[in-house]
């Protein structure tokens, strides 16, 4: 673990396996979220692949903004891209210099470890590819290993699309929290604070028991744990969704046998 003090986010901590916790955290909350009792999940869209040990996840928002956060057994790299502000814009990258590869983003993340380089090759194969020039889209990033971390989120000026990977130093009990507007009294960054809400609190607890059981191995809802979570009259076929997504993380519901892949 690892704290910053940076001048517009404040005391930012940063942990690898509090982060891989949380990616899954998100991961579920996200899948649930049409068919569970609680409100304002912290993303609108993720995509998982890997594993605990080497993984990723891709989180994008409504207006095309995301981060990708990957991890190895060494470390964490995040990415992030607010819409209109890649390499070209961001770090001056020449149209010339463009390879469509991890070079395009480099300067997100200088300092970057050896022995971090799978993660963030990981990271940059999620990111979007720019319809002129073919450059990976990213505009800030971040990396942790060991004690040590660096890349140009803590960068003053704060470059775009910092916020959405300045979230996950700012975790709270685990949680990656949803970024929102300031009717919701963010954290600063546009971090939400609005998220202890009373009537939510037993769903984010099964959430919260479920994740934890899956960082041991394989794990599946108890029957009482679905009884809390779920909203009363579920759809079908959103049930069958989560399902689905869940079991790409080894998290399956009571009783069930394997489900196939969802169709594409």
């Amino acid at each position: 673990m690892i704290e910053r003090v940076t001048r517009h986010f404040g005391r930012l901590v940063f942990d690898r396996d509090a982060i891989v916790r949380a990616a899954l955290r998100a991961y579920v909350e996200g899948y649930l979220r049409r068919i569970a009792r609680f409100w304002y999940p912290a993303s609108d869209g993720m995509e998982w692949t890997g594993d605990l040990q080497r993984g990723a996840i891709y989180n994008v928002d409504v207006e095309g903004n995301y981060e990708v956060v990957a991890w190895t057994e060494a470390g964490v790299v995040g990415l992030a891209c607010e819409s209109g502000w890649g390499p070209i814009q961001q770090f001056r990258l020449s149209v010339d210099a463009v390879t469509g590869g991890p070079d395009d983003v480099r300067a997100a993340v200088p300092g970057l470890p050896a022995e971090l380089e799978p993660a963030f090759v990981m990271a940059v194969g999620w990111l979007y590819v720019g319809d002129e020039h073919g450059e990976r889209w990213a505009g800030v990033g971040f990396w942790l290993h060991g004690d040590r971390v660096g890349g140009t989120l803590f960068d003053d000026p704060t470059p775009y699309g910092a916020r959405r990977l300045a979230a996950w130093g700012l975790l709270h009990k685990g949680r990656l929290l949803p970024l929102s507007c300031e009717s919701y009294r963010p954290r600063p960054g546009w971090i939400v604070t609005y998220h202890d809400r009373p009537e939510d609190a037993p769903a984010h607890a099964v959430i919260d028991a479920v994740v934890d059981r899956r960082l041991k191995g394989p794990t599946e809802f108890t029957p009482a744990e679905l009884e809390t979570l779920l909203l009363p009259t579920p759809k079908p076929e959103r049930v069958l969704g989560a399902r689905w997504r869940l079991q790409k993380v080894g998290i399956t519901w009571p009783g069930s046998p394997e489900i196939p892949e969802e169709p594409t």
